[in-house]
């Protein structure tokens, strides 16, 4: 058994990072004006919502992505990339989607595993009721090019296990091996700056809990650098 359609479709983004954040997601969706948007960890109480509000955001909390790959890339690395491909970053600065300043950042980087790859897993949520101009606009947000839509290869929502049938994420197109040694040392100074002892680093914009079970605990560079 699959999940309903409301809930995987070719307009739904399974996400672990700043997407879930209700403030950056309202500024990226500024064209709607006053809109609702709503949190469930229930796919029964997402089916509601969703039938409830067809002119607001309802976000799936408590999914899990399976079979990923995961590196760690900065802001930095991110925008060299963008640029490599040929993206104009100065249209994402005029669109409101970037900064002129680069910021001083760390995220989290996936992409499907390979067959004879070993997969993690990473924690986040399903954000429904995006029309397709809006994911065109979170395609933007991603560097697109450098990170593009890519069907989520496993996900578990409540215990159950799915293989979705279009449900995407972004996914990673570019290799960490082509960082470069001088970003490398770039990522663990970010890493570390103003890094509390066992606490990951104000610099590291993932949850807490993104890879892990809430009782598990991991070194920051366990949590990071090591995926």
């Amino acid at each position: 058994m699959g999940l309903p359609p409301v809930l995987d479709n070719e307009t739904v983004i399974f996400s672990y990072g700043s997407l879930l954040d209700q403030e950056r997601l309202r500024a990226l969706l500024t064209h709607r004006g006053e809109f609702l948007i709503v949190e469930t960890s229930s796919v029964p109480e997402a089916m509601r919502l969703i039938a409830e509000n067809p002119d607001g955001i309802v976000i799936l909390r408590g999914v899990r992505l399976d079979n990923v790959r995961v590196s760690v890339v900065t802001e930095a690395i991110l925008r060299r990339w963008y640029r490599d491909r040929g993206g104009d970053l100065q249209s994402l600065i005029e669109a409101g989607v970037t900064t002129v300043e680069t910021p001083e950042a760390a995220y989290l980087y996936a992409r499907p595993a390979f067959p004879a790859e070993r997969g993690r897993s990473l924690n986040g949520g399903l954000i429904c009721n995006l029309t397709a101009e809006e994911v065109g606009v979170l395609d933007k947000y991603e560097f697109e090019g450098v990170l593009e839509r890519t069907r989520a290869p496993a996900l578990a929502v409540g215990g159950t296990e799915y293989v979705p049938n279009q449900i995407t994420f972004y996914a990673g197109t570019m290799s960490p091996e082509e960082i470069t040694p001088e970003e490398k040392a770039e990522r663990v100074r970010l890493l570390n700056l103003g890094r509390k002892p066992g606490h990951k680093g104000p610099h590291a914009k993932w949850p807490r809990n993104v890879r892990r079970k809430s009782d598990e605990k991991a070194t920051p560079f366990e949590e990071a650098v090591s995926l």
